[in-house]
């Protein structure tokens, strides 16, 4: 019997070879590198030595260097097993140390043996007579089995032989495999031709090592497994606590912990599939009552099998890592082919290391541990300013700006003594005097004792990013075409209009100005004349309006002016007068002279409303009752024009009744795949069908609903059912997607929103994933501290939050960088003219942007036609809503459309 000692860092490697060599009647002996390596062969002095070359901590050259230099160990014999990428040089490397014979990865099994009986003959640990045979079987398939399907479970004679054949066959397929779908699937096939079992069962980790990405079986049903596959304290989850194959035969305890309704087996055989630095899952094999039990050399190849499967695996997520690694191993071998190449290696590697200096985009600083400049490359000289020259033996401090004060500074260094790094924003200054921010990450440098040796800052210039913030800033509280303010701003300074105005006693006049029938203009001239005479009708209006007064556009063809400065009714005329006339001034558009009129509703402050909301809604009615009469004048309100909020009051008892007689229903609007249609989620809205009224618009009864306080159990409601509907059609075995449920300001201003969406995942037994909460800008502009605390609560029940309609409302991205959001919905306002209006499609551009910056989702709603699909699709918008794929469907309709998987333009 001889010594043999197994040298290789991967432990696939070692079980191959230990499984190999396992049979015969060798003492086998295993090392992870040469350092151990070389304390084995001191202690138990082997006869035959197979190593690996490329290894951590002392690699095989180096090893069988350190043997021949031990003058009671330089005569053993020594095998190199290595992947070879440079024949030439490998074989020169190995004839510099002694070594004979070298084996490449993968070598076929009678090669292997062929060399290992030939090296301990020469050593004298074999008879020289000795054949090959004598020490193992041949590893060929018998004859009496078909050679791709060996018999593993023959006779021990052959039994080796096939399950060999089968395991080279198995790697072969796993090498191959780019999916673990794919994965799992051949190797429980070939495992459990190996192990003769009778049912099988895989499950593999995400690399978090906890949650369940695989879970597969054969001759079992997958989902008996399933509830246990994460439990750690039962089997088959409790599996990955077990640092060696587990071994157990009928009526043992612990199979008791099996699930309920697993199939009771005779025997079972399981273990944690590990490497040396992940856990990647667990897998088990049982045999029917009455089969023979699992043994030893079971326990030995299910550790080889494992070691396999948790390579191929690791291979399978590092793929673009692994062909990184093989290129650097090729540059490694040929290097340490020739001991006298390894200075110039030293100054390739130095050369590469500037080359990637020199060319990245990114500035780089290092400082000495005096924090005193030593090197930079060209990008911090382009970014700052400064050449090379100018910046060394200087401090950073020379380009501080003085946006930051001492104690930031204090702090900056405080992170750097105790936990080694920084990152975060900076501003500094340009030698051009401009301030700029930038992203920085500051690493202290140490060498082996702990000592700093030097500072390295990576720092990416954020002035293009800040300048679309701002810009995005801006033309979210402005309208695109004419520059003036939105409503959303608009409505900012009529609230502080009105808080000044009521504590100086003074009144305020909100003008709301139609231009009667622009839709002529536009029909007749085209949209890009009806977009210039808006553009002339703004800067008209802000001609007449004062320095402390306010123009807006509200919509297509709707403007106001808040005039501030008003002492009594006769300003008020004077200035609606003077709008209509400069309204009414003849507009050269396209060779012609265009003549339009304005049509002006008056409201008056504190009169007709204290509040922005009301002065709006009297102006709106009393421009309403002027356009009934004729156009082109102006009105102030009246106390009659209410007689409109009397249908308001008829609507608000028929929405209170609506909930108790089942007349509101969901309907489910899909969220589509641009590329192939696939249906990826669905936005769930709100209808109502009254048997009085008739259909009800959401438009007239979801404002109504937020005015009386019915949106919360409306909204309480629709939340629930949203929950129920999506499960049953998960149960009934559909496509699992997630639902979005819009959910009011009123709700969270409420603080109801985290409970209510507890109880109904609870009820309906919904997955968090699967909910979706979509919020408008309004949630952010109240209490943003309660805001905050309930969509943290959401978050940490995993449910996902969504900003709707963004670009329309206030748009603050202070709010995004406060706000945990998962996705950003572009709203159909923007959609809809982003193939004609380059202002739609530059916000459009700058919201994806940002998403992609903020490593948000984006979907477009209001998608209706192909041109508008294509060009989302060509700024990077891929996940798409509106009517071009679906309208919002009933929930009978949607379900169909979830079993069809996706929609077909």
């Amino acid at each position: 019997m001889a010594t043999i000692l197994i040298v290789d860092d991967r432990p696939s490697n070692r079980a191959y070879l230990l499984a190999l060599l396992g049979f015969t009647a060798h003492r086998l002996l295993e090392a992870d590198d040469g350092a151990t390596a070389l304390d084995l062969v001191r202690a138990h002095r082997p006869d035959l030595i197979i190593t690996d070359i490329l290894m951590p901590k002392m690699d095989g050259y180096e090893f069988v260097q350190r043997l021949r230099a031990d003058r009671d160990l330089a005569a053993t014999r020594v095998i190199f097993y290595s992947a070879v990428y440079a024949e030439r040089e490998t074989l020169a490397m190995a004839r510099s140390c002694g070594v004979e014979r070298v084996l490449s990865k993968p070598s076929d099994a009678d090669a292997i043996m062929e060399a290992v009986n030939a090296e301990l003959i020469l050593a004298g640990a074999l008879p020289s007579a000795a054949p090959a045979a004598a020490e193992a079987p041949s590893p060929v398939p018998a004859a009496a089995a078909p050679a791709d399907t060996p018999d593993t479970c023959a006779a021990p004679e052959g039994q080796l032989n096939a399950r060999l054949a089968a395991l080279e066959a198995l790697c072969l397929q796993l090498v191959g495999e780019r999916e673990v779908d794919g994965l799992a699937a051949c190797f429980l096939k070939a495992a459990g031709r190996i192990l003769c079992a009778d049912g099988r069962a895989l499950c593999l980790f995400e690399r978090d090592e906890r949650s369940v990405r695989h879970l597969s079986a054969q001759g079992l049903d997958s989902a008996l497994v399933a509830p246990h596959a994460a439990n750690d304290l039962r089997l088959p989850g409790a599996l990955v606590h077990a640092r060696e194959a587990l071994l157990l035969n009928a009526g043992e305890p612990l199979l008791a912990t099996l699930p309920a309704q697993h199939p009771r087996p005779g025997a079972f055989l399981g273990l944690a599939v590990r490497d040396l630095q992940h856990l990647h899952g667990w897998m088990y094999f049982v045999r029917a009552p009455g089969a023979a039990p699992f043994g030893e050399e079971d326990r030995r190849w299910a550790a080889a099998l494992g070691a396999h499967l948790a390579v191929a695996y690791e291979n399978l997520n590092l793929y673009g890592v692994v062909q990184r690694h093989a290129a650097q191993l090729q540059l490694e071998a040929t290097a340490r082919a020739r001991a006298d190449a390894a200075l110039r290696e030293s100054e390739h590697r130095l050369e590469l290391a500037r080359q990637v200096f020199d060319s990245t985009q990114e500035a780089i600083m290092m400082t000495d541990a005096c924090a005193n400049i030593v090197a930079v490359n060209p990008a911090f000289e382009r970014i700052t300013g400064y050449s090379e020259a100018e910046a060394m033996g200087q401090n950073p401090r020379f380009l501080r700006s003085g946006r930051q004060d001492a104690a930031f500074y204090r702090a900056m260094w405080d992170s750097l003594e105790q936990r080694g790094q920084w990152r975060g924003e900076l501003w500094n200054r340009r030698k051009n005097g401009e301030i700029f921010p930038e992203h920085t990450s500051i690493s202290a440098v140490r060498d082996d004792e702990g000592k700093l040796t030097a500072y390295v800052s990576v720092s990416s210039d954020l002035s293009a990013l800040k300048a679309a913030h701002n810009q995005l800033d801006f033309l979210s509280n402005h309208d695109a075409l004419t520059q003036l303010p939105n409503r959303s701003l608009f409505q900012d300074r009529l609230q502080q209009s009105i808080a000044a105005a009521r504590r100086s006693g003074r009144q305020l006049a909100l003008l709301m100005v139609n231009v009667d029938r622009l839709s002529r203009i536009n029909d007749s001239l085209g949209h890009a004349a009806g977009d210039a005479l808006l553009r002339e009708v703004a800067r008209r209006a802000k001609d007449i309006a004062g320095p402390l007064d306010t123009v807006a556009r509200l919509s297509g063809d709707e403007f106001v002016l808040l005039l501030s400065g008003c002492d009594d009714t006769e300003d008020i005329i004077f200035s609606a007068r003077r709008l209509i006339d400069a309204i009414a001034q003849p507009l050269p558009v396209g060779g012609h002279d265009v003549v339009v009129t304005g049509s002006v509703g008056i409201s008056v402050f504190p009169r007709d409303g204290d509040a922005p909301g009301d002065l709006l809604k009297a102006a709106d009615a009393a421009l309403a009752h002027q356009k009934e009469a004729g156009r082109n004048g102006f009105r102030f309100f009246k106390g009659e024009m209410n007689d409109q909020a009397l249908r308001w009051l008829a609507l608000e008892t028929q929405l209170r009744r609506a909930i108790g007689r089942n007349e509101l229903a969901l309907h489910f609007q899909p969220q589509v795949a641009r590329g192939d249609g696939r249906v990826l989620g669905m936005e769930a809205l709100l209808r109502w069908h009254s048997p009085e009224l008739g259909r009800i618009p959401p438009s007239d009864f979801i404002p109504l609903a937020e005015d009386t306080g019915l949106i919360l159990p409306i909204g309480d409601w629709v939340i629930r059912q949203a929950c129920l509907q999506n499960k049953a059609w998960q149960d009934a075995g559909l496509a699992r997607v997630p639902v979005a449920v819009n959910v009011s300001a009123h709700q969270f201003k409420a603080g109801t929103v985290p409970a209510v969406v507890r109880a109904a995942l609870q009820e309906s037994g919904l997955e968090a994933r699967y909910l979706e909460v979509e919020l408008t800008e309004s949630v952010m502009m109240g209490d943003t501290t309660a805001a905050e605390a309930q969509l943290a609560e959401l978050r940490a029940m995993g449910v996902s939050l969504s900003l709707d309609d963004f670009g329309t409302g206030y748009s603050s991205l202070g709010y995004l960088s406060r706000f945990s959001l998962d996705k950003l919905k572009i709203d159909q306002a923007f959609v809809r003219n982003i193939t004609l209006d380059q202002r739609s499609a530059a916000i459009a551009q700058a919201t994806i942007a940002l998403a992609e910056g903020l490593a948000l989702r984006v979907v477009a709603e209001g998608v209706e036609t192909l041109a508008q699909r294509d060009f989302l699709g060509r700024i990077g918008c891929d996940v798409l809503q509106g009517y071009l794929y679906s309208p919002p469907l009933p929930a009978r309709e949607m379900q169909e459309l979830l079993q069809a998987g996706r929609v077909a333009l």
